[in-house]
């Protein structure tokens, strides 16, 4: 008799607890297919600040020539100066001889390098200094899109005027 007990009993335990288990699984399984979404608060659109846009320049290497700006395009862009050179290169290679790398610029990005010279008085940005005669100017801009990556101004010795 005692063995029929404990054999009640283990079947008892065993059905008591498959019982739960399957009872919790349901319960758990009806409560996950009828759950409703979690309503979230709507981000309110937060102004972006200015400096935070930059705008990245992947490679562009291996655009057929078709694709980019030409070399009678870029020079007439660069009209104030006499040309004395204008380059279709990779930005690797102008920030090799610069050393002026930006991390938003790929290297295989082609460029052209515009340089040539301003014969006479050349103001520079805000006006803080002059540059008497003989300016040499380098700029570097993109071959696919024609923006500016900006400009070099150099000015001869004992031509440079300096207002700070």
């Amino acid at each position: 008799m005692k063995r029929i007990c404990t054999t009640v009993n283990i079947f008892t335990i065993t059905s008591l607890s498959a019982f739960i288990f399957a009872t919790t699984t349901n319960l758990l399984l009806v409560q996950t297919v009828t759950a409703k979404p979690v309503q979230t608060k709507k981000q309110v659109n937060q102004p972006i600040p200015f400096n935070s846009r930059v705008r990245i320049y992947p490679a562009n290497n291996s655009l057929p020539a078709s694709r980019l700006i030409t070399s009678e395009s870029i020079i007439k862009k660069s009209s104030k100066m006499q040309i004395t050179e204008a380059k279709l290169t990779t930005y690797e290679e102008f920030a090799a001889k610069t050393g002026q790398y930006k991390s938003s610029i790929s290297t295989n990005r082609m460029v052209w390098i515009v340089t040539g010279f301003v014969q006479g008085e050349l103001r520079m940005a805000k006006g803080r200094s002059v540059c008497t005669d003989n300016a040499k100017i380098v700029e570097l801009t993109d071959a696919e899109t024609g923006d500016s990556f900006g400009r070099t101004i150099y000015c001869p010795p004992n031509n440079q005027i300096n207002f700070m």
